[in-house]
């Protein structure tokens, strides 16, 4: 059940949903209820567990 990040391109406001499969197309902003509303990118979407490793974490020799 992933939370994907959306901002509403009526009243402009970023907003979090947690989308089930089957709903990506029922999205409304909670301030204005537009439907006009778009998926941002963000890091959650496409780094996966791996993300706690990759910003804490350098190679040796960097400091």
């Amino acid at each position: 059940m992933p939370i994907f990040e959306y901002k509403c391109n009526q009243c402009e406001k970023d907003f979090e949903r947690l989308v089930f499969s089957g709903e990506e197309k029922n999205i409304t902003c909670p301030g204005c209820k537009s439907q006009d509303v778009i998926k941002k990118m963000s890091a959650s979407s496409f780094m996966g567990s791996s993300i706690g490793k990759c910003a804490t974490s350098s190679p040796k020799g960097f400091s």
